[in-house]
This record gives C-alpha cells, structure tokens and sequence, in this order.
C-alpha cells in the first residue's frame, strides 16, 4: 500500500481520539477525526484524510478494531502481529510516553516500518540537503524500496510527515537534515558498515564507522553514541572486540530496512 494523506499532529490525534473513547466505530473516529483536519481551524465538512489515517494506525500495528470499536494496540498485539518487533511501538506505550516530542518519534519509527521510502527521502536529504521537492521528485518518482513505490504525491506526503516529525527542516532553498531518526541511523550504519568491509564474520572498528558517518552525513559525536547504544540494546549491534562493532544480519532485515 502507498502513503497515503496524513500529518503526524493528525494520526497522534487519531490515537488520542480511540484512547479518550476506549471503544470507537469507524465511523465515529472518521467523523471526530475530520474536526481535527486542520490543526488551526477544525473543519466540520472536511471529508478527506480521515479513512487514510485510520488506515495508517492500523497497517502500522498501533490501532486494531474489536468487536467492540476500535482499541489501542499492546506490545503483545504488535508481537502477535510481526515475526520481528525491533524498533517497533504500542499504540498504548505511545499514548505512554513522557511527551509529545517523544510520542511523534515513536509514531513516525512505525510508519517508517510501513512505508521504508521515508528512509530513503530523509537519507538523500542528509547527504545532499538542501534540496527541493522538485529535486526529490526527479530523483525518486517511479522507484521503490523494499517493495515500496514513489511517486510525486507520496514524495509530497514523505516530506510533509518527516517535517513534521523535525526529521528535516524546510528553509528558502530546500530541505536540510534535522533530528536523526533511529530508523535512519540503522539504515546509513548497516550500509557504510558494509561499504567498509564488515560482514557477518567480522566487524569494523566504531571510530572507523563514526569518522564515516561524521564525513558524509556531518553527524556529531553525542547522537552517534547515543543511537548506537540504542541498537546495541536492541540487538542489532554488537561488541566483537575492543571498539569493533558487528551487526546481527538477521535482526537488521527483520527491522524492514535492509536494501
């Protein structure tokens, strides 16, 4: 399935809606959800986006549909529903998290599980930012990653639901990196990690892999360290020897980022 419309201020509305209600038909969350359209101004008559985002909740395992209504998804329902959960989140531990800030990182780290594209938009924009829309379009139309297809509307909808999340940041020239997803640093890692030699059988050393990374994607020390030790907790990573890092080959496919 293509991206669809939705900003990420909306499906955190989504969420928010079915946890106030505890139980939710379709249509009620549709029809709550149209008076959200527009953040500024709730527009009573607005038809459009509502069934898209629902369609976004569920097909990214944080919303399921009972008997009874619609329901927050639990980390047992995500299991149940994914043979590999790394990196992925609870619509209730979502719902749980400390602020907004974090809620939208964890919404936007499952609908990067689902549409893999928004690795790609945010990767070119890191490396070669700024660049335009227009330039994003010319690069990507027609392509997909992962078995997931670009095209100009959901280049436009990749971009609009990556600035939202500060992902990237859009100025007078175009978009330039923002706030590095975990998503994204897995992907970027594993491939320069593999341009570098490492495999399965043996690593590369971690200051190797960071003057890499610092080079190319101008990347600081303090996020490096900090989204390693996160796939280093997750599983991803691993410690071979003295600063020599190796990655579970296994777990990187498994976390739907994997060329």
């Amino acid at each position: 399935m293509t991206l669809q419309y939705a900003r990420l201020f909306q499906l955190r509305a989504g969420l928010e809606l079915i946890a106030e209600r505890n139980h939710t038909t379709r249509d009620e969350l549709a029809d709550a959800l149209r008076q959200r359209k527009n953040i500024d101004y709730p527009d009573k008559d607005a038809t459009e986006g509502a069934d898209d985002i629902i369609t976004h909740l569920q097909n990214a395992y944080l919303i399921r549909e009972t008997t009874d209504g619609y329901q927050l998804t639990s980390h047992d329902d995500v299991d149940d529903e994914v043979d590999n959960t790394i990196l992925l989140h609870a619509g209730d531990e979502i719902l749980g998290a400390s602020n907004e800030r974090v809620q939208a990182d964890r919404v936007l780290a499952n609908i990067m599980y689902e549409h893999p594209m928004l690795v790609v938009l945010s990767k070119y924009v890191y490396r070669y930012g700024p660049v335009t829309s227009n330039e994003m379009k010319r690069k990507f139309d027609g392509e997909a990653f992962l078995n997931d297809k670009m095209n100009a509307f959901t280049i436009d909808m990749g971009l609009d639901l990556l600035t939202d999340a500060d992902v990237i940041e859009q100025g007078q020239n175009g978009y330039t990196k923002g706030r590095w997803p975990v998503r994204l640093f897995t992907h970027v890692v594993h491939e320069e990690y593999t341009d570098l030699g490492g495999n399965a059988d043996g690593g590369i050393r971690e200051p190797q892999l960071f003057e890499r990374l610092e080079t190319l994607y101008g990347i600081d020390h303090s996020t490096f360290d900090r989204l390693l030790s996160r796939l280093q907790t997750e599983g991803i990573v691993s410690e071979a020897s003295y600063e020599e890092l190796i990655f579970n080959p296994e777990t990187i496919q498994g976390a739907n980022i994997h060329e």
